[in-house]
């Protein structure tokens, strides 16, 4: 066990709820999981310092190719390295290559993680690399025996941390935001200006909406976002309708589509994508859903235009 300090212990908490959130989730978002997950270690210089010993001398792909399922000598299954060190490079580095789309996530899965059950494959995903690599990294940093209650309070302590590094929390009076749909820290701040600098950026403002009139292109955004709710619903119907899909299935493309509803409160047209793409990959069999579904990857379409 290493001793490290309180900032530090409350990152590596903090580290271990985003590893938590992935193993008891689904496909669903995985990759913003991700993402959020590495965006902890780079911010943690002692996760940083461990994972970089971890990778002394580590060969991703060597490692890779022994454990991949189709291996001839790994008897048909995915074979994690037995070595806890190269177990979280390797892990780490799986992430990395996940997030930066050089690998991709879901083909990984799927093909390494076969099982008759599909609710079963991102289980087993879990539990031979996540769990492991969380508790590897917890037993290290003497977290392993922690309480929820301790785990509680050490998160609190990386959030305020969070708040008090924030450039823009004692700006003026400042309107902002704390959190976005993922809990991320999202400040959107309107500086305090003088009042007669209000009245000339008006004035400035009005002229530029006399000569140019409004612009087309946000007009059409919002009627793009108007319209998804609306789309994901008669989706929704549509799934509603079909026999011949099990209700597994049913109840994640309709989890899916209820995200996509709520994402469009924040307008982020990264993420509805990455949903749009993930309830592509798992309805394109049927046809009646896709028919619906079109109108919706239209739309979304419009967004880049």
């Amino acid at each position: 066990m290493i001793q490290v300090s309180n900032a530090e212990l409350s990152k590596i908490a903090q580290f271990i709820a985003g590893c938590n959130d992935m193993i008891n989730g689904k496909f669903i978002l995985a990759d913003v999981k991700i993402t959020k997950v590495l965006n902890i270690i780079a911010e943690s210089e002692e996760l940083y310092r461990y994972i970089s010993e971890c990778m002394n001398g580590f060969d991703f792909i060597k490692e890779l190719h022994r454990a991949e399922m189709k291996n001839s000598l790994n008897g048909g299954s995915f074979t994690a390295p037995q070595q806890p060190e190269k177990l979280v490079a390797f892990v780490f580095c799986l992430l990395v290559e996940c997030d930066a789309k050089r690998i991709d996530f879901y083909s990984f899965i799927n093909e390494n993680f076969i099982s008759k059950d599909r609710s079963d494959i991102y289980a087993k995903f879990a539990n031979t690399l996540l769990l492991p690599f969380r508790d590897i990294i917890a037993s290290h940093f003497g977290l392993n025996d922690f309480s929820q209650e301790q785990y509680g309070a050490l998160e609190d302590e990386y959030k305020n941390q969070i708040n008090e590094d924030n450039p823009f929390n004692n700006y003026g009076d400042q309107n902002y935001e704390q959190t976005n749909l993922f809990g991320d820290p999202q400040v959107h701040f309107q500086p305090n200006y003088e009042e007669d600098n209000n009245e000339e950026n008006t004035t400035i403002q009005n002229q530029q909406t006399e000569l140019i009139g409004p612009n087309p292109s946000t007009m059409r955004n919002d009627e793009v976002w108007q319209k998804i709710p609306e789309i994901c619903d008669n989706i929704k119907d549509c799934i509603a309708i079909q026999k011949h899909l099990n209700s597994y299935l049913k109840d994640e493309l309709n989890y899916i589509m209820d995200t996509i509803k709520y994402s469009t409160i924040y307008r982020d047209v990264k993420i509805t994508s990455a949903l749009v793409t993930a309830f592509d990959e798992m309805s394109h069999k049927f046809r009646q859903i896709q028919f619906v579904f079109g109108e919706l990857k239209n739309e979304i379409q419009n967004l880049y235009k």
